[in-house]
């Protein structure tokens, strides 16, 4: 398409069941949006430290942290340098406003806590277990796990909204709040991401930036186009108002100038 995303997918195939295998999904990574393409070769050739992500763990575990899931650690030695370049402009002490749809269990903030210690106040959107749309048994467990492991970080404040961001996003949009920092990783669907994406372009202050996971996933969990094809189509349309940042798993758009609405 003329925006740089593409519209093929399998609906018969779905995120959590994806049995393509590793070519395919590796095909479907090629297809990065060639808006994205010079950031993807900046992003992957830049200078990165590996070791932080031992050294992640081994605080993880000093705190005793409950995690049964890594899904964060493949992110974190491309994320690192553009939150500590982030955090470094705002200047060292000053608090700023982090919001994040999908917690799980807290390991991202947990890793966000350790890298940016004591300027955080945050806010979670995520509904853990919903007995009519997310009625996965498992999350009857997450949430208390979730709590746990937040009682153990230092932010300066912590609000968490149990509920699904595409009803959460348009309350805080109507109260006026924003964000100085956004990362976005709730439901892979396109249709919710693109919403996520256009409430967090509002919620988020100029200068602020957002990071958007998993923007290689084509295919939603519950079948259907996913997170790809939604950040493209976004990009398509409010790309002038954004600066591209950073692009790997996850893209990295700073705000640059308000969006009318």
């Amino acid at each position: 398409m003329a925006d740089g995303s593409t519209t093929s997918f399998d609906a018969e195939l779905t995120d959590a069941h994806d049995a393509r295998g590793l070519g395919a999904k590796l095909r479907s990574f090629a297809k990065v949006n060639p808006r994205f393409a010079p950031n993807l070769a900046r992003t992957m050739l830049a200078k990165r430290d590996p070791s932080v992500v031992d050294a992640f763990n081994a605080h993880s575990e000093k705190v005793g942290y409950e995690f049964t899931s890594g899904w964060a650690s493949n992110n974190i030695p491309f994320v690192t340098p553009l939150l500590r370049e982030f955090s470094a402009k705002r200047g060292e002490l000053a608090p700023f406003r982090y919001l994040e749809i999908g917690a799980y269990e807290g390991r991202n903030l947990a890793f966000m806590d350790w890298l940016i210690p004591g300027r955080l106040d945050v806010t979670v959107i995520d509904p853990w277990f919903d007995e009519t749309l997310n009625p996965e048994e498992k999350y009857h467990a997450v949430e208390p796990r979730f709590r746990r492991n937040m009682a153990k970080t230092g932010f300066r404040s912590m609000t968490a909204h149990k509920g699904f961001s595409t009803y959460e996003l348009p309350k805080m949009l109507a109260a006026g709040e924003q964000f100085d920092l956004i990362y976005v990783d709730g439901s892979h669907t396109a249709l919710a991401v693109l919403i996520d994406l256009c409430f967090c372009a509002s919620l988020l202050s100029v200068g602020g930036m957002m990071v958007l996971d998993d923007y290689w996933h084509d295919i939603s969990e519950i079948g259907g186009p996913g997170v790809k094809q939604a950040v493209d189509q976004f990009f398509g349309a409010f790309g002038r108002y954004f600066e591209i940042t950073a692009v790997y798993r996850q893209v990295a758009l700073t705000k640059i100038a308000e969006i009318p609405r």
